[in-house]
C-alpha cells in the first residue's frame, strides 16, 4: 500500500497539461481545530505535483510552497488541479490549486519546482 492509498487519494486525470487528484476529508484527517490537517492538504497537492511532473520525465522535487486560504471540514471532497507554469529541459514549475469539489472555491495554493531529466529508452 502506498502513502497515497493510505490517504485515499484518487487520480482522476493525468495529462501533461492537467492532472487532477481527489481526497475526501474524514475524521482521521482532522487537526486539533476540527478542520482538515495541513499535512493532508499538502499530501493531496504533492501527489498531483508528483504525477504531473513525472509523466514525461523523471522528476524530483527541489522546492515547494503551500498557502492556505480556507478551512476544509469532514465530508468535503477536495480536488487538486495541477498545471504547468513552465517546463524546461532540466527544471519545471507547476501550480496546484486545491479546490472544494471540482469547480469550488480554492482552499489552498501549492507551487512546486522539480529537477527533471528525460527517461532513457
Amino acid at each position: 500500500m502506498t502513502y497515497a492509498d493510505l490517504l485515499g487519494l484518487t487520480v482522476l486525470e493525468a495529462t501533461p497539461e492537467r492532472t487532477r487528484v481527489r481526497a475526501s476529508v474524514t475524521a482521521a484527517g482532522l487537526n486539533m481545530h476540527g478542520t482538515a490537517h495541513g499535512g493532508l492538504i499538502f499530501s493531496l497537492a504533492d501527489e498531483a505535483f508528483a504525477v504531473i511532473s513525472n509523466l514525461e520525465a523523471q522528476a524530483v522535487a527541489v522546492d515547494t510552497h503551500l498557502s492556505f486560504f480556507r478551512a476544509a471540514k469532514v465530508g468535503d471532497e477536495l480536488v487538486a488541479v495541477a498545471t504547468p507554469e513552465r517546463v524546461g529541459r532540466t527544471l519545471a514549475t507547476y501550480r496546484v490549486e486545491i479546490r472544494r469539489g471540482e469547480e469550488g472555491e480554492v482552499v489552498a495554493l501549492f507551487t512546486g519546482t522539480v529537477s527533471r531529466r528525460v527517461r532513457e529508452a
